[in-house]
């Protein structure tokens, strides 16, 4: 089962409050409780990692995904497991067949929102986004899946949230320090919670590898954004 973690987020860009759920980091696991999270919330974020890149699959996760872009609108960014999919180009093509809009270096309008994804641009040859949407107006989200990429690339960017996950809480977390993370190594320092007071990390919605996870529950993130 996973928590579902509020965080209430003061923009003062929107006319009425939002209702944002966060999943991060499904890897194609079980997501039958994540449903009626969704209840009353006005947008579903996913910032990467609905696949597992170990089994090469995504099955549950494109599963997830069809059945809550019906109920909801829903926004997917990328992760390192989707990037590493030897079908990448399946995977894509199964998600936008759903009602869900996929990002992948771009972003959206939606409302009063802008909902853009930036992951690594010029290894895939992207132009980088981060511009075009600094330059909208109201309130801009940023999918970022890496958390240490916002600490070293994108700090300075002109938006109003930045959403992130990867980092598994830590794996196993003791006295509120995270022991392990992926891209940071022994000790991390970027793994939950409220970061530079524009990052919020998910601890993740799942567990991937063998190493169990301790202190550190699966959960799922309700930001109340006004």
């Amino acid at each position: 089962m996973r928590t579902l973690t509020v965080y209430p987020w003061h923009t003062g860009k929107l006319s009425h409050p939002m209702r944002l759920i966060v999943v991060s980091d499904l890897h194609d696991g079980q997501y039958e409780d994540i449903m009626p999270m969704l209840s009353g919330a006005d947008a579903l974020l996913v910032p990467g990692d609905v696949a597992n890149r170990y089994q090469q699959s995504f099955g549950k996760g494109f599963a997830f995904l069809k059945e809550a872009s019906v109920l909801l609108p829903t926004f997917v960014g990328v992760g390192n497991h989707e990037i590493r999919l030897r079908n990448f180009s399946d995977f894509r093509s199964a998600i936008e067949q759903t009602d869900a809009t996929f990002l992948f270096n771009s972003y959206t309008r939606f409302g009063e929102l802008s909902i853009g994804c930036w992951y690594r641009p010029e290894r895939y040859g992207h132009t980088d986004m981060l511009p075009e949407l600094e330059a909208e107006s109201g309130c801009k989200i940023l999918l970022c899946h890496r958390p240490e990429d916002y600490v070293h690339r994108l700090k300075d960017a002109n938006v109003d949230l930045v959403l992130a996950g990867h980092a598994h809480g830590g794996q196993i977390r003791i006295h509120n320090q995270g022991l392990y993370a992926p891209g940071q190594g022994i000790f991390p320092k970027y793994t939950h919670g409220v970061v530079d007071e524009r990052m919020i990390i998910s601890a993740g919605a799942s567990n991937v590898v063998a190493v169990p996870r301790w202190g550190n529950p699966c959960e799922v993130l309700q930001i109340d954004l006004d």
